[in-house]
């Protein structure tokens, strides 16, 4: 999971069963669906069903690139193995997601909302294990005012937003186990609130840190 290449190889796969299936499909594809696992969007086959391995492939791209134009692009080197992780737990997602739109579309019965939940509550679990190691950066993390001027609030508020991606990842997974609506309404408040409180806990770190902090 650490290596580039295995998004590479992710996202070849991804294009090529999309291609083999591609006269199969019908001319509509769903795209997005409800809380209930209904469909409620679809697109024309092309782009529709190359979308998800479209974003895979611009993830893959473009954060390396973004990772070259960082002004702190020297702190990569201290968490190269997590950054890549990152980016294929982020590919893998989007080839799940392309996989279940792919086998909707086909006429196959997929539970498209404990599938989603599922997937997404693993890699909150994934992510919140190695937030810890992300190191001060402009790309990938908690991005705040307040970690971005202090190394020591970025520290503290990964390892706290980790626990808390890890906590959120968990619940959701289990919440797969409930009816499809209090799943995804469960796993929506629960992911809401992993992201959100790390931004709120850095201000206060930061805040704390000042006030400790001796005068000019």
């Amino acid at each position: 999971m650490i290596k580039r290449s295995i998004g590479l190889v992710v996202n070849v796969i991804m294009l090529c069963i999309t291609a083999a299936v591609f006269s199969r499909l019908p001319a509509e594809v769903p795209t997005h669906w409800n809380l209930h696992g209904e469909i409620n969007g679809t697109m024309a086959k092309f782009p529709g069903a190359f979308l998800a391995s479209t974003m895979a492939i611009v993830v893959w791209f473009v954060l390396p690139l973004l990772r070259r134009i960082d002004p702190r692009r020297a702190s990569y080197e201290r968490f190269d193995a997590t950054f890549y992780l990152v980016v294929n737990a982020v590919v893998l997602i989007l080839a799940m997601i392309q996989g279940l739109t792919l086998a909707v579309a086909l006429g196959m019965r997929v539970d498209m909302t404990r599938s989603m939940l599922l997937g997404v509550g693993l890699m909150f679990i994934v992510l919140g294990n190695y937030m810890p190691r992300l190191r001060s950066n402009w790309w990938m993390g908690i991005r705040t005012p307040w970690t971005l001027e202090s190394e020591e609030v970025w520290r503290r508020t990964h390892r706290f937003g980790g626990r808390a991606f890890m906590l959120a990842g968990i619940i959701t997974v289990f919440a797969t186990l409930l009816p499809t609506e209090a799943a995804g309404t469960i796993a929506f408040g629960v992911i809401m609130i992993a992201v959100l409180l790390p931004v709120v806990y850095s201000y206060f770190v930061w805040r704390s840190e000042r006030r400790g902090a001796p005068d000019a």
